[in-house]
């Protein structure tokens, strides 16, 4: 696989962010981008955003052991993946994405939860607050929008996809 250089990176996770605000915007829904310092982990950026961690809305690519075929699963950021219950789902194993940043063009830590923006059927989890908070494709823009805005914004396939 071609590693792709950290400026291309950037522009792509720009372009993310760019797709995400627009349909946001042209939905008509309520939301609030803010621009911050870089975070990595969802305890940094739940602690510089001043909210739960509980309220944010991790994305996490998971890929398929046998087809490669990859899935974005949106969990609460205090929660982890139940893998187990995406393999039901998908009929296969799944491992973490390990070229998130090559593929999607997001460094880890900025995967935004749209994967309609990246290529990906998207899973949320049942358990996502009412109000969202998550990264926008940077690990320095972020979105606050409500819970029912964004699945009817992704309409992503809901269940219980954490532990």
């Amino acid at each position: 696989m071609v590693r792709l250089s950290n400026k291309l990176i950037i522009i792509m996770s720009k372009q993310h962010r760019d797709e995400i605000l627009n349909m946001v915007r042209e939905a008509g829904i309520k939301h609030q981008h803010d621009v911050h310092e870089p975070v990595r982990t969802s305890q940094e950026a739940s602690n510089l955003r001043g909210v739960s961690m509980s309220s944010g809305a991790k994305a996490i690519v998971l890929r398929g052991k046998k087809t490669k075929q990859s899935v974005l699963v949106v969990i609460p950021a205090d929660r982890r993946v139940d893998t187990k219950k995406v393999q039901e789902l998908v009929g296969e194993k799944v491992s973490f994405h390990p070229h998130v940043e090559e593929e999607f063009g997001c460094e880890p830590g900025s995967v935004p939860p749209f994967g309609s923006i990246i290529g990906l059927q998207t899973y949320a989890d049942d358990a996502l607050e009412d109000v969202l908070n998550f990264n926008i494709g940077l690990r320095t823009d972020s979105l606050q929008m409500g819970r029912g805005d964004y699945l009817k914004l992704e309409q992503p396939i809901v269940g219980t996809f954490s532990i």
